[in-house]
């Protein structure tokens, strides 16, 4: 559901996915299978490559990433120190943390429509749940939404007693 048959992003063999998470974290179940599974190459780096924005921007242009997945503190750092990294990114998916409305409208702004996604999920869903596509975003924007379940996930927001809410009114989220 994270890597095939979905739909919110299609891998091909032409891809090249950069691997910045480590193994032991599941992030990386993204980066390794996305490659596998979809014949396309998977991009591994040194973690002092990782540490270093200079170095990691480097690497990405150098290895002509076309698609990665980065926590939200990370996204916000290329941002604003190494931008150029997203000249030739098909897409680049973030999420883990709150996400900064100011650097995703720079974001938006160098990279235009359909190159990002904000994504969600605890870890117990395995890397995501949910995601959305960022087109475009309100002048008066306080956050970016975790939009929709990623494929064969079901998403429900629910009462103290489990029964489903209403639109728009608070409850707890249940994947």
């Amino acid at each position: 559901r994270v890597v095939r048959d979905t739909n919110y992003i299609e891998l091909a063999p032409q891809d090249r996915l950069l691997q910045l998470s480590n193994y032991s974290f599941d992030g990386s179940v993204f980066d390794i299978y996305g490659a596998l599974l979809n014949g396309a190459a998977l991009v591994l780096i040194k973690k002092e490559d990782v540490l270093s924005i200079d170095r990691l921007s480097r690497r990405i242009i150098g290895e002509a990433v076309t698609v990665f997945f980065v926590t939200t503190a990370l996204f916000n750092t290329l941002v604003d120190l190494a931008i150029e990294s997203f000249a030739h990114i098909r897409n680049v998916q973030f999420g883990g943390e709150q996400v900064s409305v100011a650097h995703v409208k720079k974001a938006l702004e160098y990279m235009d429509k359909g190159r990002i996604t904000h994504v969600y999920g605890p870890t117990e869903t395995t890397v995501y749940a949910s995601y959305y596509f960022i087109d475009q975003v309100s002048e008066n924007a306080l956050t970016i939404p975790i939009g929709s379940p990623l494929a064969n996930t079901l998403v429900y927001i629910l009462d103290k007693q489990l029964s489903p809410v209403p639109i728009g009114v608070n409850g707890e989220m249940y994947i």
